[in-house]
């Protein structure tokens, strides 16, 4: 199906050079087939990119090599010549009825490092003695500023790892934790990659968006970070499962339920050991920061499963993407938590951590039966490896004989291999059915 895509797309950009369909007609089929469209652009955007970010270093190196001997004029004129050079070259390829548009954003990329040295070259030039993390931002913001005139989901990726290297150098070199950074990128960048269907751009933003709400919140506590990363797991799994019935890029539910699902199930796993105290996590709530930060993502991811919960009900919901019984856990593990932050519910020892145990056990079973059922070998093989982990480490926990730790993996393994024997049969059930 690849090489019918790439060749309808390419027939696409012919017809649109020799004006038989006017641009935006062009991208409305396009938009009919939105990953292919996605795949098509990156692999000549990779390959543009690449050579013309080789050739632009190039050319630096060679002016690098008598840079000392310039005068600041001179350094100046070269800077800023460089500069509109490029965008006007990148400007021409990239023009609607061009056929070489991935040229022109591989071009625009090299403007944007060429931006970025700018920044640094300038300040080198008048020994100006600034804030250094500023550079990142300000680079960050002009590639994000190109990102949404283009628009360009390159330009956007670019953005996304400025600012994440800027949120960390103000972080941890300056202990300055940016509390609204995080929100900045989601603001900037999320509305970028949802109007433009790019899965790559939104896999690169929520990503982003979880580094750097890490990195400013663990300035506040190590408890609460856990905490605010846990519920936005909690939040993605719900998106992940509310857009899945929207008519607007529906193809964005993999990547949130992927995300959201494996910080869950990280965080559950190391939940299931052994805790002292009076609780799992303790949190300040006289200060102010703790309080906003505790509240507002709990809530949000409250409010967010109500509303996922209630669409899994609906009777509306296509039968392609049941509402799963695992699902069903991460609420409650929700609730467990809540209540034991705020101190309503103590989890002593291991009666504590039987209970994350329960609930780790619960997703891994109801993922088997579920896979089982609707002949989903990656569902079947994903609770499997969870059953096993489970199995092996609570054995090393829990049995000393090595005895009982042999009837550990017996049991596993007998079970392991019962699953395996029940999927076959029902793949040989339902032998049109493709997963």
């Amino acid at each position: 199906m690849k090489k019918q895509f790439t060749w309808l797309f390419n027939e696409i950009d012919k017809w649109v050079g020799e004006w038989i369909v006017a641009y935006e007609q062009g991208e409305i089929i396009k938009s009919r087939y939105p990953a292919s469209v996605e795949e098509t652009r990156w692999s000549r955007i990779i390959f543009f990119s690449i050579g013309a970010i080789l050739f632009g270093l190039g050319v630096i190196l060679m002016f690098a090599y008598n840079w000392e001997k310039m005068p600041k004029l001179a350094k100046l004129a070269l800077i800023f010549l460089a500069l509109g050079a490029v965008h006007v070259s990148a400007g021409r390829f990239y023009r609607p009825e061009s056929k070489y548009r991935a040229a022109g954003e591989g071009l625009y990329l090299v403007g944007t490092m060429l931006f970025g040295a700018g920044i640094w070259l300038v300040a080198q030039i008048y020994h100006i003695q600034e804030h250094y993390p500023n550079a990142f931002l300000f680079w960050a913001l002009g590639a994000l500023a190109l990102a949404w005139a283009l628009p360009s989901i390159s330009q956007g990726v670019v953005a996304v790892i400025l600012l994440v290297l800027w949120n960390g150098f103000e972080a941890f070199d300056f202990k300055n934790p940016l509390l609204l950074s995080p929100f900045l990128i989601l603001a900037g960048l999320l509305p970028l990659a949802w109007l433009n269907r790019s899965r790559v751009l939104l896999t690169a933003t929520v990503c982003a968006f979880l580094l750097t709400l890490a990195f400013s919140v663990s300035r506040l506590g190590s408890d609460l970070v856990v905490l605010v990363v846990f519920f936005s797991a909690v939040i993605l799994t719900a998106l992940g499962l509310i857009v899945r019935s929207r008519e607007h890029f529906p193809e964005s539910s993999p990547i949130f339920s992927f995300i959201g699902s494996a910080i869950y199930i990280s965080v559950l796993f190391v939940l299931s050991f052994h805790h002292r105290g009076r609780g799992v996590f303790t949190v300040h709530f006289g200060q102010v920061p703790d309080s906003i930060y505790f509240f507002s993502f709990a809530l949000a991811a409250v409010v967010l499963w109500v509303w996922a919960v209630r669409i899994g009900w609906s009777k509306n919901l296509p039968t392609r993407t049941p509402f799963r019984p695992d699902y069903y856990g991460i609420p409650v593990a929700l609730l467990v938590i809540l209540l034991n932050t705020l101190g309503l519910l103590e989890l002593r020892g291991w009666i504590g951590a039987a209970i994350f145990n329960l609930l780790f056990l619960f997703h891994s079973i109801m993922m088997i039966v579920s896979g089982c059922k609707s002949s989903d070998l990656k569902l079947t093989a994903t609770g499997c490896l969870l059953f096993a982990i489970i199995a092996v480490t609570r054995y090393t926990d829990l049995f000393t004989s090595l005895l009982a730790r042999s009837l550990v993996f017996f049991l596993t393994g007998a079970a392991l291999f019962a699953v395996g024997l029940y999927f076959s049969r029902t793949k040989k059930a339902a032998p049109g059915k493709i997963t």
